[in-house]
């Protein structure tokens, strides 16, 4: 059976150093009394259910005065996109992110299928992430999965046909994954090349490819459905380099934009699922800075649709290369990060 939820805080006090990219997720210190309305949820849980309309405006409007309402609303289109209508990603983000930086909104399409349901299952497992217990010990990455695992089983086939409508998917996919990045090989390049920057950051803490966790779940993910059994383990190898080269650090507000790239580049799911909790505990309470936030998650979408497919790349030709010098054969430019503009004392940026 599973425990009653602790009532949760009136007031909230939210670190951006408790944002964790990989993670994607805010999370809260609260006191033991007041609570998120059972009625509260049952609307937001009905919002995410149907068909967002106008979320270009509503973007627009958020840019011109946060409210909690048009939080929620925005937050329920992120989890409509991510577990009821993923085939509904590009068209709810792209006007998303028009609204919010200012750009010409092209209103979406219809919808062409019904939303998938909802269980109350997944429900219950989505409001114990987005709004954790106070003092509990998580494991994000595992509830992501089983918070994965309890949505609809077509989900997968839906998914699976809206990422092959992202630029360079079914060529990339058609070639396989390429082998796992050899470290010690990568280190013998000069210090300020590509493949000795790639190397200190696969060496760096809680890199994918030393993860235990993501270890064991690479099997089953190339047992999913084409080309999400490409996309998903190809993005578990290639996210430090993507993420080195796009111009993504491991700091907080950075990893939560990377998740915007992601979902841009390759229509990648566990950030779009990501993205939603991240959003919708924002949505229930909102920090001070929230417009950081959202600018970083739809800042990090517009940059992965703009820049070319990192998944068509052929790197070997430019491990010996510079960062810079790679960003400018490629065409890349490097992501706006909020670090740069306000850094913090005594804080060094990356040199890169």
């Amino acid at each position: 059976m599973r425990a009653q939820r602790p009532q949760l805080a009136s007031e909230v006090r939210l670190t951006w150093q408790s944002l964790d990219c990989e993670h994607l997720v805010i999370r809260y210190w609260r006191e033991p009394e007041d609570s998120l309305a059972k009625a509260e949820r049952e609307v937001f849980e009905g919002m995410a259910a149907a068909d967002p309309h106008d979320v270009g405006a509503l973007a627009r409007d958020l840019r011109q005065s946060v409210t909690g309402q048009g939080l929620r609303a925005l937050a329920a289109a992120a989890v409509h996109a991510a577990a009821a209508a993923p085939e509904r990603m590009a068209v709810i983000y792209d006007a998303v992110a028009a609204g919010w930086l200012g750009n010409r909104i092209h209103p979406p399409s219809a919808p062409t299928l019904e939303p998938l349901v909802l269980s109350s299952t997944w429900w219950s497992a989505f409001w114990d992430i987005a709004t954790p217990v106070a003092g509990a010990h998580r494991r994000f990455a595992q509830e992501m999965m089983v918070l994965a695992g309890e949505l609809d089983p077509h989900i997968n086939r839906r998914m699976a046909a809206a990422a092959l409508e992202f630029p360079g998917v079914v060529e990339a996919a058609a070639q396989g994954n390429a082998k796992p990045y050899d470290v010690e090989w990568l280190s013998r390049f000069p210090p300020a090349a590509l493949g000795y920057a790639l190397s200190e950051e696969l060496l760096r803490a809680k890199s994918p490819l030393f993860d235990p966790y993501w270890s064991s779940v690479l099997p089953y993910l190339r047992h999913m459905p084409s080309p999400l059994n490409y996309i998903n383990v190809e993005v578990i190898q290639s996210m430090p380099l993507w993420a080195l080269v796009a111009g993504y650090t491991s700091r907080g507000l950075d990893r939560v934009a990377y998740g915007g790239f992601l979902m841009g580049q390759v229509g990648h799911h566990y950030s779009a699922l990501a993205s939603a909790v991240t959003l919708t505990s924002a949505a229930m309470n909102p920090p001070a800075n929230v417009e950081v936030l959202l600018d970083c998650i739809l800042k990090g979408w517009a940059h992965g649709r703009a820049t070319p497919p990192l998944l068509r790349v052929s790197w070997d030709p430019l491990w010996a290369v510079r960062v810079d010098k790679v960003r400018e054969v490629l065409q890349i430019q490097p992501f706006e990060s909020p670090y740069t503009k306000d850094p913090r004392p005594g804080w060094v940026p990356r040199v890169i």
